[in-house]
């Protein structure tokens, strides 16, 4: 069988064409986000730091609440929850436009921006539940890695595209323009499958997923590589300014690191079973995260790193989806919706951690320094799962995610 046919009857379903576009979408907006908000705040006051704290209000909130909002999801008809959520995130950033406009005082646009992150904290999360309503059960693990490929799409298109469209329109006309898209988002959800809740919205059925026995490393998992990738991508601007170039021109180098995301990302899509080796996949390919940032940290030239931004994509895409896949195959699936909030609030948290961590250590530190601790710190967590599956493994149970009675799992004596 060719390698290509997975991803081949994947894109030839409807179903998961219409949920990529929504969910594009639904994405977009949420990764113009950073920069829109900071152009917002600069406008109003003169200070970038005013903008950072916009972003800051929304992505603290959305981090903060979206166990709730997801939960909240879970008990409603998830497809009518989801076109809520946008509809919300839509007017939140209307609002945010008028008050611009009006210049109104930082602390209501403050509050404004804390909304606008509860209004969406669900939102990601929300599609990747659904996305197991899309698509046949053979098909998810390609659906899967293609989803984390979207979110590398998405990270490159968003910024890129937040500030072309700065050099035409003003701050409150990007808000505005976002606003537009999460609504565009709306009717192509509303042609989407749905999952009823349970009882007509009491509490869902199974453990809540944070003490869903096998998702709490998981969640820690996607903590630390939220914290990894935070601390990453704040010190690139002055690991570029180490060259002489500006903190803008990081950019472009961001740029490499979705793209070898991406491309590793198509290749997993191809793979099945890849929680049958879960935990050593996900030691692998942390080693190989750890492994490519000396690169990164220690290049002398230019060329070589880019090369190292390139490179360091690779294990990112499929650690994603090997996290998500894990999680859809644990987690209750009237209480995904939620699941798969929580995942994406550790990354933000662990991504707010990191980036405050650069904030303090950077003026004390170097970026190479910097950058060449975080090769310590991919690794001892990479050797952490790797004690972890040689341990299971010692003990006779499956090193795939999950627990010993993990569903993917139908044979734990092979690994004995």
């Amino acid at each position: 069988m060719s390698q290509s046919v997975p991803l081949k009857r994947l894109f030839g379903q409807p179903l998961f064409r219409r949920w990529a576009v929504a969910n594009l979408l639904a994405r977009l907006p949420l990764t113009m986000n950073l920069l829109v908000l900071v152009l917002v705040g600069e406008a109003l006051t003169g200070e970038v730091s005013t903008g950072a704290t916009l972003a800051g209000g929304a992505t603290f909130a959305a981090g903060a609440t979206a166990q709730w909002r997801g939960r909240r999801l879970d008990r409603v008809e998830l497809n009518r929850g989801l076109r809520t959520d946008l509809g919300w995130s839509s007017v939140a950033l209307a609002a945010l436009a008028g008050a611009a406009v009006m210049g109104a005082p930082v602390p209501v646009m403050l509050g404004l921006a804390v909304l606008l992150g509860v209004a969406f904290a669900a939102i990601l999360g929300g599609f990747r539940a659904l996305l197991v309503q899309a698509v046949p059960d053979d098909d998810i693990e390609a659906a899967n890695a293609m989803d984390a490929v979207f979110v590398e799409v998405a990270f490159v298109v968003g910024p890129a595209l937040a500030a072309i469209l700065a050099l035409l329109i003003p701050p409150a006309g990007l808000l505005l323009l976002m606003s537009a898209t999460f609504l565009l988002a709306v009717p192509m959800t509303a042609g989407l499958p749905t999952r009823e809740p349970v009882a007509g919205g009491v509490d869902p059925v199974g453990p809540a997923p944070l003490f869903t026995h096998g998702a709490t490393p998981i969640y820690l998992l996607g903590l630390a590589a939220g914290l990894v990738l935070g601390s990453f991508e704040s010190l690139i601007p002055a690991r570029v300014e180490s060259f002489g170039f500006s903190a803008e021109s990081a950019g472009p180098f961001l740029a490499l690191t979705a793209l070898g995301s991406g491309i590793a990302g198509v290749v997993a899509a191809n793979q099945s079973n890849q929680l049958r080796r879960g935990r050593l996949y996900a030691a692998a390919l942390l080693g190989l995260l750890s492994l490519f940032f000396l690169p990164v940290a220690f290049a002398g030239q230019l060329w070589v790193l880019g090369i190292g931004m390139f490179l360091l994509g690779v294990p990112l895409a499929p650690l994603n989806a090997l996290g998500s896949l894990a999680l859809q195959r644990i987690v209750a699936q009237q209480r995904q919706a939620e699941g798969f909030s929580m995942y994406t609030a550790t990354i933000l948290i662990g991504a707010g951690s990191g980036q405050f961590l650069v904030g303090f250590l950077l003026p004390r530190s170097t970026p190479e320094a910097l950058l060449a601790s975080l090769v310590a710190v991919a690794g001892v967590i990479a050797l952490a799962i790797l004690g972890a599956a040689m341990l299971r493994r010692r003990r006779g149970l499956p090193p795939g995610l999950g627990s010993d009675h993990d569903p993917t799992v139908t044979k734990p004596s092979a690994y004995a």
